[in-house]
């Protein structure tokens, strides 16, 4: 649960500004890094196994997003919003030194066993896809027509909608 609100918390913040204002769709994950300045760049040089990474220098200097050119736009949204997670995690525990993540595509990845990745895949579907809004749009769970209002795959949807108990 603490992914999900610090999520809606950053998306409060930085997408939707007031209480007032509705929500939005699709969520812009790279609107939302730059508000944060943090730059994001699609880099050609990734391999294939690497979805995307993070990194930045001592004191938040430089920090940047650099996504797989290879990946499809839903995923490189889903990634960059996988690596806000990674970043305000971080923030939140003050760790200021010079860091990197680096997320690659294997099998101990998907298996969700690091906590770390199990926060900033939570994160990353509570920005994207903010659960009161997913809910309110949920009487008919059409998991592709969903996915295309929200800007992610259906399989995204999908798993968003089982986690919360939609389908």
């Amino acid at each position: 649960m603490e992914a999900e609100n610090d999520a809606l918390e950053l998306l409060q913040k930085a997408w939707i500004g007031d209480a007032w204002s509705p929500l939005r769709l699709p969520v812009d994950p790279f609107a939302i890094a730059q508000q944060l300045g943090i730059k994001v760049f699609v880099d050609h040089g990734l391999p294939a196994e690497v979805s995307g990474m993070l990194r930045k220098q001592a004191g938040y200097e430089d920090p940047e997003i650099l996504l797989n050119a290879g990946d499809s736009r839903n995923r490189q949204r889903f990634t960059c919003a996988h690596e806000l997670g990674h970043y305000n995690q971080r923030v939140k525990e003050g760790s200021d030194g010079a860091w990197e993540y680096v997320d690659k595509r294997d099998p101990l990845s998907s298996q969700g066993l690091d906590p770390e990745e199990v926060y900033a895949n939570k994160f990353a579907a509570g920005l994207l896809m903010p659960q009161d809004e997913v809910k309110a749009r949920a009487d008919d769970p059409n998991p592709a027509a969903l996915a295309l209002d929200f800007g992610v795959s259906a399989d995204a949807m999908r798993f968003r909608l089982e986690n919360l108990g939609l389908t």
